[in-house]
């Protein structure tokens, strides 16, 4: 009995840490989608949306105990899977911000604690797997109607959330300010160049998750040399400003501007502005990448 007790508490704890993961993508699956670009699995984006789906799906029937024993084993499986996809992204792609908890994850947590994290939750499930007793009864009535209920709110939001991302976009709008000078930009008030050097500008709020997941990737973009230097344009309230400083503990150098100042230069948050020889080279609208990423994405060979 006490055994089972345990099996059960595994159980639980692996299925709100997928339902967590689930609910936080669905709120923003175009996202998730361009994660797994940066990871490096761009045909795999399109399946964004049902990955998403079966988290929560599994989510609920751990949590509800619906047969834990298989579906911890569906949870071990896409854990591992996870793990490995993150760990080709980190070693080989320079990627370090897993992602895993979408717009919920309002920090980014170091690669050593995901890995020990999901090494953890490997162990509660497959334990889950091997030793929770098999039970033929039948799912009570009140379990079946919540699953169902839940998916369907799972489906509008991530259905709602999805767009086709835009690296599979033929017609992508040019920005205004791309190839031209920067003395020709509102961007010339805010930031002073020369042409022996490059620049990263990134534009963004103090209260949105696109740019939470941005934010390690711009702090790589200093650190790796891609641009010699990098400054961001920052806007929002008070109270999240002060959030923003405690969770991130920024170690770049950021100016508050007016919204207003903000959407007459830049159509979505973030936006990321590269800078080389006066000159807007790149405009990154959207979810920034990696250093690898972009440089891959956007560099063109001499």
């Amino acid at each position: 009995m006490f055994e089972k007790r345990i099996l059960t508490i595994y159980s639980i704890i692996v299925g709100i840490l997928f339902l967590i993961s689930g609910i936080g993508k669905s709120l923003d699956t175009a996202a998730f989608s361009e994660l797994i670009y940066q990871y490096g699995f761009r045909y795999f984006m399109i399946l964004a949306p049902a990955i998403v789906l079966a988290e929560i799906l599994i989510g609920l029937f751990l949590v509800l105990l619906i047969n834990p024993r298989r579906y911890s084993m569906l949870s071990f499986v896409l854990l591992s899977v996870f793990t490995a996809a993150f760990a080709y992204a980190y070693f080989r792609r320079g990627v370090t911000d897993c992602g895993c908890f979408g717009s919920l994850q309002h920090a980014a947590l170091s690669p050593m604690l995901t890995f020990g994290r999901n090494a953890i939750l490997l162990i509660m499930a497959f334990v889950v797997w091997r030793k929770y007793p098999e039970e033929k009864t039948d799912t009570p009535a009140w379990k079946k109607i919540l699953v169902s209920a839940g998916m369907v709110v799972a489906i509008f939001l991530s259905g709602y959330s999805y767009r086709l991302p835009y690296y599979f976009q033929k017609n992508e709008s040019i920005h205004l300010y791309q190839d031209k000078d920067i003395r020709e930009t509102a961007l010339s008030k805010y930031l002073k160049t020369s042409r022996d050097s490059s620049y990263m500008v990134f534009c963004f709020s103090y209260s949105c998750p696109h740019c939470w997941n941005s934010i390690e990737n711009f702090r790589q973009f200093r650190s790796s040399g891609v641009v010699d230097s990098v400054m961001a344009l920052t806007t929002g309230n008070d109270s999240d400003r002060l959030v923003f400083i405690r969770d991130f503990n920024p170690d770049f150098s950021f100016r508050h501007v007016s919204a207003d100042s903000l959407t007459g230069m830049i159509n979505v948050f973030p936006t990321a502005f590269i800078i080389e020889k006066d000159t807007v080279k790149y405009v990154i609208q959207g979810t920034l990448p990696s250093p690898v990423t972009y440089t891959k994405q956007y560099r063109k060979p001499q």
